[in-house]
């Protein structure tokens, strides 16, 4: 059966490369019209069937074989042809303007002015007044920050610096270490 398998193997490579002979396509065909055939063959079967039914309708198959085959090698071609023309073009019509403001207008003293090269320098103007609106509030959000962080470095350090200073029980020499620490604070 192993033999048999990898025969018809052999036959269906050679069948898809168009490479058989009318007796091993006669042969293929007569396989896969049987009712039971092993399963790794099952999806080859209706192709087999539809190019063996030329045979079973007893033409002879070298005459229009052939021609079947041309025209669906043309037809499947002709296909991918139109198929890349209407998508190059179904993507060429569709696609969106490059242009960020198409469809953008302003409404200056209630008139709808949509005249892109009339609006565009307040547009930019718009959107650069935003950015920096946006820059500024990041920047103070950024500062408080850095504000809040700094406060409690600050406070830790005068903690820090009153717990040295507790521990001087010399008056002069605490007065003298809080000038030095608070004078270079």
């Amino acid at each position: 059966m192993k033999e048999s398998n990898k025969h018809i193997k052999d036959l269906l490579a050679r069948f898809f490369e168009g490479q058989t002979t009318l007796n091993e396509e006669r042969e293929l065909y007569l396989f896969f019209n049987q009712d039971v055939i092993p399963e790794e063959f099952v999806q080859y079967k209706q192709v087999i069937k539809y190019f063996g039914s030329d045979l079973a309708e007893g033409l002879p198959l070298q005459m229009k074989h052939p021609s079947k085959r041309k025209w669906i090698v043309w037809s499947g071609i002709a296909a991918s042809f139109l198929i890349m023309l209407f998508t190059s073009l179904y993507f060429l019509q569709n696609r969106e303007s490059d242009d960020p403001f198409e469809g953008s207008y302003i409404i200056r003293n209630g008139v709808r002015i949509t005249d892109l090269d009339l609006i565009r320098p307040e547009l930019d103007a718009t959107i650069q007044k935003t950015l920096l609106q946006q820059l500024e509030t990041e920047l103070d959000e950024l500062l408080m920050v850095d504000n809040s962080l700094e406060t409690e470095i600050f406070r830790q350090r005068q903690a820090h610096y009153n717990r040295i200073l507790e521990n001087i029980e010399d008056e002069e020499i605490r007065n003298e270490v809080e000038f030095i620490l608070y004078t270079n604070f």
